[in-house]
């Protein structure tokens, strides 16, 4: 039986329940007890709480958007600057190894409509509470700009998507699939109504509400993934030239707890940890639920149940460590080094992204001890000798540096320098780190991305040399295009390794063949082992790019949702 033909059977079967219902009268009766649209939304109380709901889908912690085993840090592991550790959770390997089907399990849909469901119910709603004006109309420029920002999302994520700007019971029609071009307009339309609304700057009690510096940069990364270039580029100068955002001069300062919120920060999702910390997933629900991040544990390394220390247990477990820096991008890290006298032998982002051992390379840079207790010799014997190692099932070929094997381990979003955050277990210190969406790093690159599409290659190299400065490199200066793509591409693969970054650009910037041709050499980064787990010399690829082809660059429409919708197909590349 066809997939159309069932939709219509339950259709019927739905429309005859409600039929049949009509006639009796006390089903239609309103319980007096029982809030409604129109009893709820009257007063800036109850907004305000409607208003916290939508930030909820994005900052969901362990199963969240961006926070786990269904969230996009995971997901875009199919790019060149992560390794993923093979074969865990069947579903997500399905997605990084290209075998997914419409039917594989993906949250991210859920989340992104639930979040333009909850922004749909606030736009139809709040503007009947008895409020201040001007600041409802700041709440309402925020809804505008996480459903568009959803919708981005969206965009993104599947190509294509279902254009909703109503509530569901305020627009109970089933509407079908919308073209990726009708989504970003979408989106460019939303962050305008967000850009008009939003305050400039927020007081400290509303710190992590977006700000019209983050509306505005949504809104240029829109016009260019829309190929509008030369509104990207006014919308990316009128953020640079007036809002006050730049580099901070540590860039290690943008993964640690104590500089939340700092000058480079465009809109960063606040965690805080409060509740029930036995809770280790921080799935908790109601009044006890955490909102902090298990974000470090999942790219945290494993670690002894005690620590060396007089305080046994208190950095028990430490990380799941589901994910690791590539070996391209390792080898891109040391290809550049630093001039003789530096206070660190290679690009100084190299040392906040990866863990390593300094004085196995000759490095005058300190050895570091993680989280005040574990060298990294201990750290990686656990991952890769111990009986539930990590590598069992693919360990990353490293490039040999200064004649010693490269051993790296993912240090980015760790909370290494917290010596009780690498706990999840009793210990909520782990988990009140930000985690930063939109950086000023990134608004300098779309920024030169945007001004090389309109051959203004002086500009580009400006905004790209602001990022090589800030990693301890040279000024270069080049002026052929072709130079300066493939300078913008290295710089922005090094700056946000592991930060939802690189599948996107990937996708933008190539057409499919490209992508597998690229990814073949550049995922073809596993040992290979003998029957004696003895690493024969020889690499492959285990992330299976071979079987890459056009439609795994996006995500398919699930299953679920074209059963359900009358109205909706399939993506044609899906069917």
């Amino acid at each position: 039986m066809n997939f159309q033909f069932k939709k219509h059977i339950t259709a019927i079967l739905l429309a005859s329940m409600v039929f049949s219902s009509c006639g009796d009268s006390f089903l239609n009766e309103i319980n007096p007890n029982k809030e409604t649209p129109a009893t709820y939304w009257v007063n800036e109380a109850n907004v305000t709480k409607g208003l916290a709901a939508m930030y909820n889908p994005i900052r969901r912690m362990t199963w969240g958007y961006y926070g786990g085993y269904t969230g996009i840090l995971h997901y875009q592991m199919r790019a060149d600057d992560m390794y993923p550790t093979r074969g865990e959770e069947p579903s997500i390997w399905e997605i990084l190894s290209f075998t997914n089907t419409s039917n594989t399990s993906n949250g991210c849909w859920n989340y992104l409509y639930t979040g333009i469901q909850l922004a749909n119910e606030f736009l139809y709603n709040a503007p009947r509470a008895s409020m201040d004006q001007n600041r409802l109309s700041e709440m309402l420029g925020e809804a505008y700009f996480l459903r568009g920002f959803q919708y981005f999302r969206i965009r993104t994520d599947f190509n294509q998507g279902v254009i909703r700007t109503l509530p569901q019971d305020a627009d109970p029609v089933a509407h079908g699939l919308s073209s990726a071009e009708d989504v970003l307009e979408r989106v460019i339309l939303d962050m305008k109504e967000a850009k008009e609304r939003l305050p400039k700057v927020r007081p400290a009690n509303e710190r992590g509400r977006v700000t019209k510096g983050a509306a505005i940069a949504m809104l240029g990364k829109a016009y260019l993934w829309k190929g509008e270039y030369a509104l990207a580029k006014a919308e990316f100068e009128e953020i640079m030239d007036s809002y006050g955002y730049d580099l901070m001069d540590n860039y290690e300062d943008n993964f640690r707890d104590n500089t939340k919120f700092n000058k480079e920060s465009i809109w960063e999702i606040n965690y805080e940890a409060f509740g029930d910390e036995t809770d280790a997933w921080g799935s908790s629900t109601g009044s006890n639920a955490f909102m902090g991040s298990v974000i470090a544990h999942y790219f945290g390394p494993n670690l002894p149940n005690n620590t060396k220390d007089e305080n046994p247990g208190v950095c028990r477990g430490g990380g799941w460590y589901k994910m690791q820096p590539s070996p391209y991008l390792i080898k891109q890290f040391v290809a550049e080094p630093r001039p003789n006298g530096s206070d660190t032998k290679w690009d100084k982002r190299l040392y906040t992204t990866a863990f390593m051992k300094n004085s196995d390379y000759n490095d005058v840079a300190p050895d570091e001890v993680f989280y005040g207790a574990f060298d990294f010799d201990l750290i990686y014997h656990r991952t890769t000798v111990e009986p539930d190692k990590k590598y069992a099932k693919g360990e990353p070929a490293y490039p040999t540096i200064e004649g010693k094997p490269g051993r790296f381990l993912m240090k980015k979003f760790a909370v290494w320098y917290n010596p009780t955050g690498c706990s999840m277990y009793h210990n909520n210190e782990g988990r009140i780190n930000n985690y930063r969406i939109m950086r000023f790093a990134e608004v300098l690159f779309l920024h030169a991305e945007a001004s090389l599409q309109l051959n203004d290659t002086e500009g580009a190299m400006t905004d790209i040399n602001r990022i090589r400065q800030r990693a301890g490199l040279s000024v270069k200066n080049l002026s052929d295009s072709e130079s300066i793509w493939e300078e913008l591409r290295n710089q922005k693969l090094l700056e946000f390794a592991g930060e939802n970054v690189r599948w996107d650009d990937l996708v933008r910037w190539y057409t499919p063949e490209q992508i597998k041709s690229i990814m073949m050499e550049r995922k073809k980064d596993t040992k290979v082992k003998d029957g004696k787990d003895q690493w024969t010399g020889e690499i492959e690829d285990t992330q299976n790019f071979s079987r890459f082809e056009k439609k795994y660059m996006y995500f398919p429409i699930p299953q679920s949702e074209v059963d359900a919708n009358l109205n909706l197909t399939q993506k044609e590349e899906w069917r």
